[in-house]
């Protein structure tokens, strides 16, 4: 999970830093961006405030931290998707491919007792 930050309100950007330090990382690399407001940017935004949002202030660091792996997981599926997709159509190859041993194994055994 790669954070970026993006609040009006320093105190609360301190506090996001000391809580997620090993997760804040620059914009361009971030999967998601924490803000106190709602911004219209290219990327999901968790957002923190007193009113309707992701997580409500006051809270702790607990409740941050499975608000924001909750908030993860929600963006994984369409990534799951494609992988999904992927992964299914190599089993799909590797099928083949082991049909295809198996009848010329066959083939070879036959002619080896014929």
């Amino acid at each position: 999970m790669k954070i970026s930050l993006a609040c009006h309100s320093i105190l609360l950007e301190k506090a996001l830093v000391i809580f997620l330090k090993n997760f804040i990382v620059p914009y361009k690399h971030c999967d998601f961006v924490i803000s106190d407001k709602k911004i219209k940017i290219d990327k999901p935004v968790f957002c923190i405030s007193k009113d309707t949002s992701d997580l409500k202030i006051p809270f702790s660091k607990s409740a941050l931290l499975i608000s924001l792996e909750e908030f993860y997981e929600n963006l994984k599926p369409k990534e799951c998707k494609k992988k999904s997709n992927d992964f299914l159509e190599l089993e799909r190859k590797i099928s083949m491919l082991i049909e295809n041993f198996k009848e010329e194994l066959i083939q070879v055994i036959k002619e080896h007792y014929e």
